[in-house]
């Protein structure tokens, strides 16, 4: 296990430390706090009642996902998500750190864990952990390093670009018999119910690994043939839709 995830860590963490391209915490127009360990979003209007774990990739600032976080919750105002601050920015080193969130917010009846790139990877390592507490696993740009939640009754989505240079189309296709039973969506709503005991795949067309957080090129990582906002549009419309269904 030890010997995949440093291979792991070699592949996605293949930049020096990315850091935020036009986040202006001035404009967010949710609530946010941030700790030495977390940056937190959550509405101003609503107690939110479904708690986001989310790991950022290797070597990303974790501030490089606010963009598409604080319109994911202006559409959903009963999720709160919880960025977890990794030591060097690499969740390799610490994926139970956002395990004690789960006791300090009792207002929380559903978690889930989400990660792109290595952070995904490590979020269904958390997973794999605790799995009677987690209702839901997101992966961006990832994929699992074992096959410790093929047996899972939790529900999986998986979300990914076609012009993704880092976790590939044959990636994701490879990694398929790790996780629960894979169904692949026609579209952002075309989910298969109940979503328990699935995978739900999502392909985002012309997108690439980069542009699922707002931090610039990076090394290795195909052209995007679509903007960011047409990618993050879409990842937070096919998100929200999950865990609405949950």
């Amino acid at each position: 296990m030890k010997f995949i995830i440093l291979i792991l860590t070699a592949y996605f963490g293949v930049s020096c430390s990315s850091l935020p391209e036009g986040v202006d915490l001035k404009s967010i127009q949710n609530k946010y706090t941030e700790t030495s360990d977390l940056l937190v979003l959550q509405s101003k209007n609503r107690t939110p009642t479904i708690g986001f774990i989310f790991y950022p990739g290797a070597f990303v600032d974790p501030h490089a996902y606010l963009k598409w976080q604080d319109k994911l919750i202006a559409d959903n105002q009963d999720v709160k998500i919880f960025t977890v601050k990794m030591p060097a920015n690499l969740a390799v080193l610490a994926a139970e750190k956002g395990y004690d969130l789960l006791n300090s917010n009792p207002e929380i009846k559903v978690w889930f864990a989400a990660g792109h790139s290595l952070g995904g990877t490590m979020a269904a390592q958390l997973v794999s952990n605790h799995v009677s507490e987690f209702k839901g696993l997101v992966f961006i740009a990832s994929y699992p390093a074992n096959n410790a939640l093929e047996t899972w009754n939790g529900a999986v989505l998986s979300i990914y670009a076609s012009k993704d240079g880092l976790s590939t189309l044959d990636d994701i296709e490879f990694h398929k018999k790790d996780l629960p039973t894979a169904y692949v969506l026609k579209n952002q709503n075309d989910f298969i119910l109940p979503l328990q005991s699935k995978t739900n795949y999502f392909n985002i067309v012309g997108g690439n690994h980069a542009q699922f957080g707002n931090y610039g090129l990076q090394a290795k990582d195909s052209v995007a043939d679509i903007t960011s906002e047409n990618q993050q549009s879409q990842l937070i419309q096919v998100l929200n839709n999950f865990i609405s269904l949950l």
